[in-house]
């Protein structure tokens, strides 16, 4: 009966994830352009400290703080950077081993949202971009032109996706001479862009997908770290496949589901299992696959 009533929930979740946590306003459905999916005006995403995103390019990003409009990110470069939740302007500050850029720009933080087909806006963007120990900086000036161009439905290494999409084009500070354009596939119920097209005048463009996205335990006190791998410990040593365990942490905003869902035999013959682990975050929900064998010493250990 216990493991029929986690199965429920797991559905439940399913559903949750594939649906819940939406971006979208509360108007219905608008028409579009371009025969892409109807889709409601969509208001800015909102992110969590923890949440992360990878793509097919090798970023991995995630969020380390939010501040009202402002958020903190940590790529797998070492790159810290922290701009709007509104991703169409460029980060206003980042910091990599060796440089770092500070900008200003005119662009008012909610600058083309609730997002619309057929919104335009338009602002300026002022950057200087330095070498640590001073040996080197250099200013830039360019001038933005942004445009929600329609919807689109768009399939990625992370899922199938109802998206909007918006082009913004860079230009020189006279606004006569193209640089680049950035397109964005903007994901409602994601609350993020699972495609990023950047189109340049003059070095070779790029694309990047959304691989996976999910939530870090990493950013938890270390008390809750400690504690959380404990019962996913327990879990692995003890729940037959399908059946849950759950854990809370100490200020009670974060509940994790953790669920071995496979057992098979390893490489070199140990006894491995993948699981998964939903994180209900606020009331957003983010799920991560993992796969871990068991070591000579009886922990489980992460092989993915």
């Amino acid at each position: 009966m216990i493991g029929k009533l986690w199965s429920a929930v797991v559905i439940l979740l399913g559903f949750m994830l594939a649906f819940g946590g939406c971006q979208t306003g509360q108007k219905s459905l608008i028409n579009v352009k371009g025969g892409g999916p109807p889709l409601s005006e969509a208001t800015l995403p909102n992110y969590f400290v923890g949440e992360y995103f990878t793509f097919d390019d090798g970023t991995f990003e995630i969020v380390t703080e939010v501040s009202g409009e402002m958020v903190t990110w940590r790529t797998n470069q070492d790159t810290i950077s922290k701009g709007y939740r509104n991703f169409v302007i460029p980060v206003l500050s980042w910091t990599s081993n060796n440089r770092r850029s500070e900008a200003k720009t005119t662009a008012s933080a909610d600058l083309l949202w609730p997002l619309a087909v057929g919104k335009k806006a338009q602002y300026d963007f002022q950057q200087t971009i330095s070498r640590h120990d001073g040996t080197e900086s250099s200013e830039l000036s360019r001038t933005w032109t942004c445009t929600v161009e329609g919807t689109e439905r768009v399939s990625v290494p992370a899922g199938t996706f109802d998206t909007y999409v918006v082009t913004c084009k860079r230009y020189s500070s006279s606004g006569r001479a193209w640089r680049a354009t950035r397109k964005f596939y903007y994901a409602p119920d994601l609350g993020h862009y699972v495609i990023r097209e950047d189109d340049y005048r003059r070095s070779a463009d790029k694309k990047r997908q959304m691989v996976s996205y999910g939530f870090s335990s990493t950013v938890l006190p270390q008390k809750d770290q400690i504690t959380l791998n404990r019962k996913l410990q327990t879990a692995l040593d003890k729940n037959v496949d399908g059946n849950a365990s759950t854990w809370t942490n100490r200020k009670g905003d974060i509940t994790v589901m953790l669920i071995p869902v496979r057992s098979f035999i390893g490489a070199n013959g140990e006894k491995c299992r993948e699981y998964h682990s939903v994180y209900s975050v606020k009331g957003r929900i983010r799920k991560n696959f993992r796969e871990v064998c068991r070591q000579p010493n009886g922990r489980w250990q992460r092989i993915d």
